[in-house]
């Protein structure tokens, strides 16, 4: 029994000293500076590190609007006609194409410029339905100088969704 009070006591003087020691850190708390060495440290595989040095914007969803740094802004979204939304997108994937298709620089203007007129009157409120048939078959018909180049599959895909999308 005697070494078992003696235990006890022990475990107290040493929670008392643990203890001593504990309000003489809260008093005075210890720093220790750290020095990394960065080529030390790896990420693994596929970690992306973005290092900003400015402001940053992030911006999702549809229609989103954004002006910066100017002195007067006027902004405003198209919405495209009801039924016309197939011919519209049909009409965007022509103008992302006209690079890639080929053409000479007047047919790449005519075909960006007709696709604009399509995407114009299809934004109006009651688009005329006969310019909308007549611009359609204007890009068509421009697409077919496309038809003989490299990119007459292209050419063939893009003509087809234009008709599909009538």
């Amino acid at each position: 029994m005697a070494g078992a009070s003696r235990l006890v006591g022990g475990k107290r003087a040493i929670a008392k000293l643990m203890g001593e020691i504990q309000r003489e850190f809260d008093k005075t708390p210890i720093r220790v500076p750290l020095e990394a060495d960065s080529a030390a440290v790896t990420l693994p595989t596929g970690t992306v590190v973005n290092n900003y040095h400015g402001p940053v914007v992030t911006v999702t969803g549809d229609q989103a609007q954004i002006a910066w740094g100017n002195n007067s802004v006027q902004q405003g979204q198209q919405t495209i006609a009801q039924g016309y939304a197939g011919l519209a997108k049909a009409v965007a994937e022509v103008l992302a194409a006209v690079d890639q298709l080929g053409l000479s620089d007047t047919d790449a203007g005519d075909v960006r410029a007709q696709a604009e007129a399509v995407l114009q009157e299809v934004t109006k409120e009651k688009p005329d339905g006969g310019v909308v048939r007549q611009g359609v078959t204007m890009l068509k018909g421009l697409l077919t100088a496309a038809l003989t180049s490299g990119a007459g599959e292209l050419a063939k895909q893009l003509i087809q969704s234009l008709g599909d999308a009538q």
